[in-house]
């Protein structure tokens, strides 16, 4: 099509060129002796000759054909962009032309399959969300597409594992509870699941030790009170335990450490006094023990301090008569304590003066010599005080040398001035004055420089006018004068700056007219022409928003029909199409609410039976469905109560053997009674006891004192307590025991 458009172009503008041949020679005086009639050239006058030159028709516009009629000039006509496709959004930029740009189908709805059609547009197909699996619900979400949410098979029983099968039932199987452990008792609590009570295995004997074996129960096993002290007396109290009483060895001798033997003998020892302590006197007291008696260090010597050393015993320490005076010398009588004697200073110098600081001692102080005469050498000979004059000659000819009393010697500079500006004036150590001519190049191309003796140097400004009123002359200190152009600039892009023959300056506005309909075109002071797009949003998502170079804003209304007889199409200016899925919902958790495919609804009631015999199903229109636990309780503490999915409630007659061979078992009306059998043999000689897995047990007490001179047994007629008879006796009567 562009082909076309510039084929057309090319004859307009041959005839154009052949319309005016016969003209090319017509003689003129103005422009005006120049009109063709043809509103496709322009037409000048030069130099006697008339030329009729092709205007350009070009406005640079890709959307747009342009072309001049010769009677009616030039037209501008828009391009049409439609390239009939449902999918594609059609507008023309200048610059580039018509553009395709492929519409956006995504509806944010994850629940459907968004794609487009060339001839309808936009299509929305809804997503299968079916996973084949009986085991859980499916929907979908707008916002996040399809969901599978497992089924709830969850009877709120921890005694029971819930589980969904393969073709969509539910079951609920009774856990096992059994630890098999002999020391628990095994139950299962419907809220917490299982329970493991741990047994009591306490006798209440504390000459037993209690356990608990996993595979055969409690055990009370006698406990041993020998603590192989042959110092104690060992015996059990069946309320605290094992008793360790001390024999007495005390002889109430405080100078005696009392102590009993491996072997059970009693010794007293002395006890050593000794405190290691040089200043004491050791002894010792039968009622208090050890004393300690300090001893007397004084030695009657004023030069000395008295004291005592735990490790030696008496010290006397010399005393420190240091006064701190270094004018005086320090010593000590034994008999009065410190003396310190003054100190003499006289070095036999007359130039010095003799003192004494406490501080440092002797000083020796040179006199003053000093007459306050900057221009004498003051010195102090064996002889007396001398004052010799100085000399202050400094050998150089630029300087006239004297002396002040006050500052010394003086130097003052010779004045070389020969009252001439136009010599530099010095003096030369060598030569003396000297007049060197003076430069007066002050270093500005834009001055004439010289000199004159009365005034020194000259520096004669430069004229530097070039003549011209569109410059403005000055001069540069390092090149000379300047002719810069005056600045004809007044900042303004929007107008064409120039300087007149005269000085004078003119501004003239441009023209900014871009021909565009949809552009808004002014002049920006700061960056000139400025064609701003304008702006054909018109805030409504229903529409589609563009622009015609030739008639400007163009808002085309957008399709929202998603062909779904569940949903209701409609548009928002704010978000765009809504397809509103039509209301199915009855608020009624007991029906299944749908929308066909031929848009009518369906209610279906939903089926609640879980098939678990131990619940009661039915449907609450508030609620949905409810599973009730079945209540199995029979009131008979000496049943198990639970309940069968299958069949039922069940009541297991409760075994109550506890396994104990030490415990009576029953049951009675608060469940199962494990009453302790009674131990006592009424024997005080044997230790009662009895052990879970074999019974009652009658162990002997054990009165062996591990001494081989005596003859250990139990005495009934005490009371079960131990006699230990010299084994001499033994002999003597020929047996050991009650009837010895």
């Amino acid at each position: 099509m562009n082909k076309i458009y510039l084929i057309l172009i090319l004859f307009t503008f041959v005839g154009i060129i052949f319309a005016n041949v016969d003209k090319a020679e017509v003689s003129c005086t103005c422009d005006e002796n120049c009109n063709d009639g043809n509103q496709c050239t322009l037409d000048k006058c030069n130099n006697g000759c008339c030329s009729n030159t092709p205007i350009n028709i070009n406005d640079n516009n890709a959307c747009t054909v342009d072309s001049c009629n010769p009677k009616t000039g030039i037209s501008h006509t828009p391009v049409n962009c439609d390239d009939g496709n449902s999918c594609t959004a059609d507008s023309c930029l200048c610059d580039k032309g018509c553009q395709h740009v492929p519409i956006a189908c995504d509806d944010n709805n994850a629940c459907t399959v968004d794609s487009c059609s060339n001839s309808t547009g936009c299509c929305h197909t809804p997503m299968n969300c079916d996973d084949g699996n009986p085991c859980t619900v499916d929907s979908c979400s707008n916002s996040t597409g399809c969901c599978h949410t497992p089924i709830n098979v969850d009877d709120h029983n921890a005694c029971t594992e819930d589980k969904c099968t393969k073709n969509g039932g539910v079951t609920h199987t009774p856990i096992c509870c059994d630890d098999y452990n002999a020391c628990t008792v095994d139950s299962c609590s419907n809220s917490t699941g299982c329970v493991h009570t741990p047994i009591a295995c306490d006798d209440n004997n504390a000459c037993t030790v209690d356990s608990c074996s996993n595979s055969t129960g409690c055990c009370h096993t006698p406990l041993s009170c020998d603590d192989g002290n042959p110092c104690t007396v060992d015996s059990c109290s069946n309320s605290t335990g094992c008793c360790h009483t001390p024999i007495n060895v005390d002889d109430h001798n405080a100078c005696t450490e009392d102590k009993c033997t491996k072997n059970g003998g009693v010794t007293h020892t002395p006890i050593c006094c000794d405190d290691y302590n040089a200043c004491t006197v050791d002894s010792c007291s039968n009622s208090t023990g050890c004393v300690h008696t300090p001893i007397a260090c004084d030695d009657n010597n004023k030069c000395t301090v008295d004291s005592c050393s735990n490790s030696t015993g008496c010290c006397h320490t010399p005393i420190s008569c240091d006064d701190n005076n270094a004018c005086t010398v320090d010593s000590c009588s034994n008999s009065t304590g410190c003396c310190h004697t003054p100190l003499s200073c006289d070095d036999g110098n007359p130039c010095t003066v003799d003192s004494c600081s406490n501080s440092t001692g002797c000083c020796h102080t040179p006199i003053n010599v000093d007459d306050h005469n900057a221009c004498t050498e003051d010195k102090c000979t064996p002889n007396g005080v001398t004052h010799t004059p100085i000399c202050c000659d400094d050998n150089n000819p630029c300087t006239i040398d004297s002396c002040s009393n006050s500052t010394g010697c003086i130097h003052t500079p010779m004045s070389c001035d020969d009252r001439n500006p136009c010599t530099s004036d010095f003096c030369s150590w060598e030569k003396g004055c000297q007049h060197v001519p003076l430069s007066c190049n002050d270093f500005n191309a834009c001055t004439v420089d010289s000199c004159s003796n009365s005034t020194g140097c000259c520096h004669t400004p430069m004229n530097c006018d070039d003549g011209n009123p569109c410059t403005v002359d000055s001069c540069s200190n390092s090149t000379g004068c300047c002719h810069t152009p005056i600045n004809v600039d007044d900042h303004n892009a929007c107008t064409e700056d120039k300087c007149t023959k005269n000085g004078g300056v003119t501004h003239t506005p441009i023209c900014c007219d871009d021909y565009n309909s949809c552009t808004v075109d002014s002049c920006s002071n700061s960056t000139g022409c400025v064609h701003t797009p304008i702006n054909c949003d018109d805030n409504n998502k229903c529409t589609v928003d563009s622009c015609s170079n030739s008639t400007g804003c163009c808002h085309t209304p957008i399709n929202c029909d998603d062909n779904n007889p569940c949903t209701v199409d409609s548009c928002s200016n704010s978000t765009g199409c809504c397809h509103t899925p039509i209301n199915v919902d009855d608020h009624n958790p007991c029906t299944e609410d749908k929308c066909t495919q031929s848009g009518g609804v369906t209610h279906t009631p939903i089926c609640c039976d879980d098939n678990n015999a131990c619940t009661v199903d039915s449907c609450s229109n508030s609620t949905g469905c409810t599973h009730t636990p079945l209540k199995c309780d029979d009131g008979n503490p000496c049943t198990i109560d639970s309940c069968s999915n299958k069949t039922g409630c069940v009541h297991t007659p409760m075994n109550c053997d506890d396994g104990n061979f030490c415990t009576v078992d029953s049951c009675c009306a608060t469940g199962c009674v494990h009453t302790p059998i009674v131990v006592d043999d009424g024997n005080p000689c044997t230790v009662d006891s009895c052990c879970n897995s074999t019974g009652v047990v009658h162990t002997p007490v054990n009165c062996n004192d591990n001494n081989i001179f005596t003859c250990d047994y139990c005495s009934i007629k005490q009371g079960g307590k131990c006699v230990h008879v010299p084994l001499t006796q033994c002999k003597t009567f020929g047996k050991c025991g009650d009837d010895l």
